[in-house]
């Protein structure tokens, strides 16, 4: 006889004696052991398959990933898994590049931005090595402008301003001028960093209190430091500019006394330079803009002879910038001598007479009073009485003819003119086949000496040719080389587009190899393993129904021998009451039962009980489940 054992469990009804005890598995995924006549034990799982061997470190993992439900579903986590891990590459590799939205703000201003930035979702990052606030590139614009339209970050009061929050009432007078001196700088700073080539400029200031005596008064002075944008540069111009600029802002100050340097301390403001090289600003754009009009007539005048692409000219230009002012004085150019223009004659006479005769009153009184007559001759005095004195004076003023010239003569003469002319020369002239039919080569067309010698003369008569300025005008043919195209176009491996278009294609070609090289084995695997598993447990369940069926046989010839030996059967019993014993002892299991069964394990157990009523249907039933189609 056939015994079974378990652990925990019941007796299945139904069973017989060739049958096999078996216990109701629970969820804790409890087995059952199945035992036929022979020594040969069978290990199924709540699925009717044999179980594997649990023994081990993996033992408890192994014994959850057999489970049904995790097998089902086994596939579907492993295909999350991979597009989990997809979508992390995808992320990691994608990752946007991040630009300082501002440098140079205090952290305030920093801390402001930062919330700004993530209140309109600009995703801002603090950059961890400086500190700084970080946007996505694609980004960087929006920010800025977004910030600016927020006022931020917000600067401190610079200039004229700092002036209103100061109390006048507690703050001497050398504060006051050195805070309005600060004011000024920063001001100054302001105005020289609108030029659009400048990034920053400081602006120092040197004055000193004015003096009411002329001799004690220092001029003030200027010096400014300037830093140009990367790439740039500050031309003359522009530095003469700031020299004005401050100039004009501060009094009395003149434009020799500011000095101008760059961020690498160079001195841009060498008047002794400017003065040895004897040409300005000025002076070297009219040379310029004199060459390039002269040029443009030559071209003007020469392409629709010879063509646009044909012909290249140079000018240069001799001017005269230096200045010469004459000043001339000539007296009586004519040559018809002085002429009296005016004359003054005065004589003055005085007589007195000498003091004689006794010293006393009537000695000392004076002369009588003198008589004017009619006879203007003059009395005779003796010389015992009287003394006169003459005195004659005579001034004449001469005239001549008197011219004052003067003479300044005009600056940026030409001196010279230089014109350099290369035409292109002609392509040869095709001709026609020889006799034997054979392609001859080209004939050259230059230009011949006449057509040269009348484009000189074109020339000439543009740019007003001038021998005796020794001019010189040059024309010469020559052959031109094909221009080459430059290429503006961006190489593929530079390009972020297709960088971008590579890198998506590279992941999901990497996700594709994943899936084929990873996924589709393992679930193939799986699906095999069920599949072979299935067939195993089918084939030994069919050799366990096999055994049974013989062991029934055994025992039901068994029985029949020892019926034999038996009494006969009683009278009273009639064929009736024999057939309904007979037909009680094989109790029918219907597919309803199968339906009405709750758990997978009642299922279990009515297939077993099917088994051992009907072990023989059941194995054909099998044998054509497994047949290959």
């Amino acid at each position: 006889m056939a015994t079974a054992t378990a652990p925990t469990g019941t007796l299945l009804p139904g069973a017989t004696d060739a049958g096999a005890l078996a216990t109701r598995a629970g969820a804790g995924g409890r087995t059952a052991m199945a035992t036929t006549g022979t020594d040969n034990a069978i290990r199924l799982g709540d699925n009717g398959m044999p179980l594997a061997d649990y023994s081990g470190p993996l033992g408890p993992i192994k014994q959850v990933l057999d489970q049904p439900a995790v097998k089902k579903s086994l596939p579907l986590m492993v295909i999350a898994v991979a597009l989990l891990a997809f979508a992390l590459v995808y992320t990691l590799v994608n990752q946007p590049n991040y630009r300082p939205v501002m440098s140079g703000v205090s952290e305030g201003d920093q801390q402001a931005v930062f919330e700004a930035l993530k209140a309109a979702d600009f995703k801002p990052v603090i950059d961890s090595s400086n500190g700084q606030v970080t946007v996505p590139v694609t980004r960087y614009h929006e920010a800025r402008i977004y910030l600016a339209s927020k006022g931020l970050p917000k600067t401190a009061s610079t200039g004229l301003d700092t002036l209103k929050d100061q109390s006048a009432m507690t703050t001497s007078q050398f504060m006051e001028q050195v805070r309005y001196n600060a004011a000024m700088e920063q001001e100054l700073a302001r105005s020289i960093q609108q030029i659009d080539s400048i990034q920053t400029a400081r602006v120092h200031l040197a004055t000193t209190k004015p003096s009411v005596f002329v001799r004690d008064r220092t001029p003030p002075k200027a010096s400014v430091v300037v830093t140009p944008h990367q790439g740039r540069s500050v031309s003359p111009t522009q530095v003469q500019a700031i020299v004005h600029l401050v100039a004009s802002s501060v009094p009395m100050l003149l434009p020799e006394n500011v000095s101008i340097v760059d961020n690498v301390g160079k001195l841009m403001t060498d008047a002794a330079s400017d003065a040895a090289m004897g040409l300005n600003a000025t002076q070297s754009k009219y040379k310029q803009s004199l060459e390039d009009l002269y040029r443009q007539r030559v071209l003007e005048i020469l392409v629709p002879i010879v063509g646009d692409a044909n012909v290249r000219s140079q000018v240069n230009l001799n001017i005269d910038f230096s200045q010469t002012e004459i000043t001339s004085e000539d007296f009586d150019p004519s040559g018809k001598g002085s002429k009296t223009r005016s004359e003054i004659t005065s004589e003055d006479r005085n007589s007195a007479k000498e003091a004689a005769g006794i010293p006393g009153t009537l000695a000392n009184t004076a002369p009588p009073a003198p008589t004017t007559t009619l006879n203007t001759a003059a009395t005779p005095a003796t010389a015992t009485d009287e003394r006169s004195t003459i005195a004659a004076r005579a001034t004449r003023n001469y005239e001549f003819d008197r011219q004052v010239r003067h003479t300044r003569a005009a600056s940026g003469g030409i001196q010279r003119v230089s014109v350099a002319v290369v035409i292109n020369e002609r392509p040869p002239t095709p001709q026609p086949k020889n006799d034997k039919g054979e392609d001859q080569p080209p004939k050259p067309n230059p230009y011949t000496p006449e057509e040269l010698e009348r484009i000189q003369q074109l020339v000439r008569g543009v740019v007003g040719f001038d021998e005796a300025r020794k001019d010189v005008v040059s024309v010469i043919p020559a052959k031109f080389e094909p221009d080459t195209p430059i290429d503006l176009s961006i190489p593929w491996h530079k390009d972020e587009a297709v960088l971008t278009n590579l890198k998506s294609a590279m992941l999901g070609l990497m996700f594709v190899a994943f899936l084929m090289a990873v996924v589709r084995p393992v679930v193939v695997h799986m699906m095999e393993r069920d599949k072979q598993a299935a067939l195993e447990a089918a084939e030994k369940v069919k050799l366990a129904q096999e055994e049974a069926l013989a062991l029934e046989r055994t025992q039901s010839e068994e029985a029949a021998a020892a019926g034999a030996e038996a009494s006969e059967p009683s009278a009273a019993e009639t064929l009736e009451e024999m057939k309904a014993k007979m037909k009680a002892k094989k109790s029918g299991i219907s597919a309803e039962m199968l339906d009405t069964a709750n758990t997978y394990d009642d299922k279990v157990a009515l297939i077993r009980m099917i088994v051992g009523d009907d072990s023989a249907r059941v194995a054909s039933v099998l044998k054509n489940m497994i047949k290959p189609g």
